[in-house]
């Protein structure tokens, strides 16, 4: 059920909303109170030339996805303002045409009249989150199911999914019915999954996960730089590692010329004395990185010599990586849409045939 505030609240977040859109706006543009209701209200924004428009301000202290998909259609400008919308949820407000201020600062709002465009980046993670009813997406096991739901085209149930990450199926199922509510799987009661919003599910995965944040890595340098390093991995007959970030993301898209090698390895010393690498605190050009979860190995692919991480693997690990990986990461997930589902592994036993 749609958490409505009291009429307090919804004052607070009505000027709340008011507040954070006058802060955008540019020079000139004001934006007042048009009046308000036991909803929220409606503001009016104003332009230098005079050119006004009217914004529905619909107060919503909590707002689920699927509450959000609920929501009837609304005529005009509408935003919902709340304390705070989870990144799933906005995006089902913008698909639906819905604009968004929440009180962490995440804020989406287009005019036609006056024209107007206002975006800005809030809190991912709720900073009050309720006490939880259904399980938590963070942690290892529930990071491996993401990834395989995202990487696999369904269907599948249960059972199957238990089997190929080797976990409880009660947690399992307990985690398809938290995805579910978000409206990040279908699927029915009982049911195996029917269709899976990969992209979302990646970019949820980033929420709480980084490559560098998880993972236990360490820095070294290779004296012959990183592509000879990857040269001779590739043909020395190591087993056990996979490639992932610029190196693996550049096999198919190209943003900027890879810098830093980074490798998963069960035992990194053991790598390292293999390829004759020299560890360094900072300013290495390879980074080894013991993993979170073994699935790190799992459908990886090739092109060329390298093992390369599955595709989903890399793009999340570009998104939550330092300097330019975003970008790479946000180039890799735009050629993962456009070669979908081509990419994704056909079954939970079957590896895909990258493109």
């Amino acid at each position: 059920m749609v958490q409505k505030p009291d009429p307090g609240t919804t004052r607070r977040l009505f000027d709340s909303a008011l507040a954070a859109i006058g802060s955008l706006l540019p020079n000139a543009w004001q934006v007042d109170s048009a009046g308000r209701s036991n909803a929220g209200g409606a503001a009016r924004v104003t332009a230098p030339d005079g050119a006004a428009g009217q914004i529905t301000i619909l107060a919503r202290y909590r707002l689920a996805a699927r509450e959000a998909s609920a929501l009837p259609p609304s005529a005009g400008t509408s935003i919902i303002a709340a304390s705070w919308l989870s990144p799933r949820t906005r995006e089902i407000l913008e698909q639906a045409g819905r604009g968004y201020v929440d009180q962490t600062g995440n804020v989406c709002l287009t005019m036609n009249r006056p024209g107007l465009a206002l975006r800005a980046q809030g809190a991912d993670r709720d900073p009050s989150p309720e006490p939880a009813k259904r399980p938590n997406l963070r942690g290892a096991r529930a990071w491996a199911l993401l990834r395989t739901l995202a990487e696999v085209r369904p269907p599948y149930g249960v059972g199957d999914l238990s089997a190929a990450l080797r976990t409880d199926p009660g947690y399992i199922s307990r985690l398809l019915a938290a995805l579910s509510e978000e409206l990040l799987i279908e699927k029915k009661p009982r049911g195996p999954v029917r269709h899976v919003e990969w992209e979302s599910i990646l970019r949820q995965m980033a929420v709480t996960y980084s490559m560098y944040g998880a993972n236990d890595t360490t820095s070294w340098v290779a004296g012959g730089g990183p592509e000879q390093f990857l040269s001779d991995l590739a043909s020395s007959g190591e087993k056990g590692w996979a490639l992932t970030g610029s190196f693996a993301s550049s096999a198919l898209v190209s943003v900027t010329v890879p810098l830093v090698a980074v490798v998963y390895t069960e035992d990194p010393d053991r790598l390292a004395g293999a390829a004759l690498l020299r560890r360094v605190r900072i300013g290495g050009n390879v980074t080894l990185a013991r993993p979170y979860n073994r699935i790190v190995f799992e459908r990886t692919w090739r092109r060329g010599d390298p093992v390369n991480a599955s595709l989903a693997q890399v793009a999340v690990d570009c998104l939550t990586g330092p300097g330019r990986l975003p970008s790479e990461g946000e180039a890799l997930l735009e050629w993962m849409r456009n070669n979908a589902p081509r990419w994704q592994a056909p079954s939970l036993t079957i590896r895909a045939d990258i493109p």
